[in-house]
């Protein structure tokens, strides 16, 4: 940093004394890409992107990474996480809620789409998604709004205050307290608590929580509103999401990824991502593997495993390596042979986040959650270090480009001075002429009249000699 401002200060200083043509335009020019450089370039956030439908246990697989359990709610009737969730650590010792609203246009925009779907007139595939709009338009103009026109509810008054920041935030001291707030927010409120009526104008949630040694600071959770939940607006936040993702993870529950095909689109779609360049990784991450009924499985399997725990572990194992070998399939089809995401080993983990807290069947370290979590420590420091690497390769060529600029300021000044010189000595060869010229002059005539008489005399003088 320090570098790249005393450089930029001489670059200053040399455009103040110079200004000559070219050059100048060739040193503000240099000046003003490295005064673009970042030097903080390591202070970049790195987004970790956890897509996934609702149930899949992205909420509780957050909290075991983040060592903080129930930070996030979790729950098995009402969907979770019902907008996008940023966590982040940070130096400030508290712990910090932003969240944000929909602006006046964009609610606008929204409310346009939920009146279409709760319109009788129209025909709707799916009698949830009509039913939550209702919700959501009842919820912020009251009773028997859903039964309005579009125009009408334009002019009709909110009956939740709503802050003209559009932003409320929370900071508390201590993570329980402040999850106590979130938890209206970010968790889709029951028919019995409609406390929280501003939910359907809440965008995202920006969560920043104390440094801790689990994760680096800079390394930015994204937990993403699953596909195939009943509000079909999750299905376009995810897509806007995953382009600023280095990393995604597709979550999904050990049971479903035996059956349906959401991960393998969710898969796809992060090839999209990782082709845009911003997508650095991609790994499916398989929760909930505790879950295992061992006399089925024996039974399946034609084992006869004596305890639970081996058999998860087994189970894990065969499956990890069906999975990876898919994955594998996929990524070779959308990505080039040589990529590293192609080559590397851990494309598959299979976490409990339940027993990382009980150990009940498994240790902590067969969970994965800490596996996990080197994993996100080691793709940080890479990351960081290729950031420094470019930045430095960078900063190198435009120092290389002004010694080149200097070299040819060197080479163009010599030849200004051979130029000089050579003018300098054909005017004083000039003057040297004209000088000789003025010193003649005067005798030129006398002389020259000096020879006409000595030609006219010349025949009297040879005559008289003889």
């Amino acid at each position: 940093k320090k570098t790249l401002e005393r450089s930029s200060e001489k670059l200053l200083l040399f455009l103040s004394e110079h200004s000559q043509p070219g050059v100048r335009e060739g040193i503000q020019y240099l000046r003003n890409r490295l005064a673009s450089m970042k030097p903080d370039i390591l202070m970049d956030p790195i987004y970790i992107g956890l897509f996934g439908s609702t149930g899949a246990g992205k909420s509780t697989l957050l909290n075991a990474i983040i060592d903080r359990n129930f930070f996030l709610p979790v729950s098995g009737s009402s969907a979770c996480t019902s907008y996008v969730v940023q966590i982040n650590t940070s130096s400030s010792k508290k712990h910090e809620a932003k969240i944000n609203l929909l602006t006046d246009e964009e609610w606008k925009d929204e409310l346009k789409g939920l009146v279409e779907l709760v319109d009788p007139n129209e025909d709707s595939e799916d009698n949830s998604e009509s039913s939550d709009a209702a919700s959501k338009i009842t919820a912020i103009y009251g009773k028997e709004a859903e039964k309005k026109s579009f125009e009408e509810l334009c002019t009709m008054k909110p009956i939740v205050p709503i802050p003209p920041s559009r932003c409320i935030i929370f900071k508390e001291k201590e993570a329980k307290d402040l999850s106590d707030k979130m938890r209206p927010y970010i968790q889709s409120p029951s028919k019995e608590d409609r406390k929280m009526q501003l939910w359907p104008l809440i965008k995202n949630v920006e969560v920043t929580l104390p440094y801790s040694q689990v994760i680096p600071e800079g390394v930015i959770f994204v937990d993403i509103p699953g596909t195939g939940d009943f509000n079909s607006k999750r299905d376009e936040m995810w897509k806007e999401n995953i382009n600023k993702c280095s990393v995604i993870w597709v979550v999904n529950a050990f049971q479903r990824i035996l059956g349906d095909k959401i991960h393998e689109k969710l898969l796809r779609e992060g090839m999209k991502a990782f082709q845009c360049g911003m997508c650095r990784d991609i790994s499916l991450v398989a929760t909930k593997t505790d879950e295992l009924n061992l006399e089925e499985y024996n039974w399946e399997k034609k084992k006869q495993h004596k305890n639970k725990h081996d058999a998860i572990l087994e189970r894990n194992e065969a499956v990890k390596q069906e999975k990876r070998r898919n994955i594998k399939k996929i990524l070779e089809k959308h990505l080039p042979g040589d990529s590293e995401i192609v080559r590397k080993a851990d494309l598959v983990y299979t976490v409990s986040a339940r027993e990382y807290w009980k150990e009940e069947t498994l240790s902590k370290e067969e969970t994965e959650v800490p596996k996990l979590r080197e994993y996100i420590r080691r793709f940080y420091i890479e990351q960081k270090k290729k950031m420094l690497m470019d930045h430095t390769t960078e900063a190198m060529a435009i120092f290389s480009l002004i010694m080149s600029l200097q070299s040819n300021q060197d080479a163009q000044a010599q030849l200004v001075k051979k130029n000089h010189l050579r003018g300098f000595i054909m005017q004083k060869i000039a003057d040297l002429e004209k000088a000789i010229k003025d010193c003649f002059l005067p005798i030129e005539q006398p002389l020259k009249e000096g020879v006409e008489e000595a030609k006219k005399s010349y025949r009297k003088t040879v005559q008289s000699l003889l």
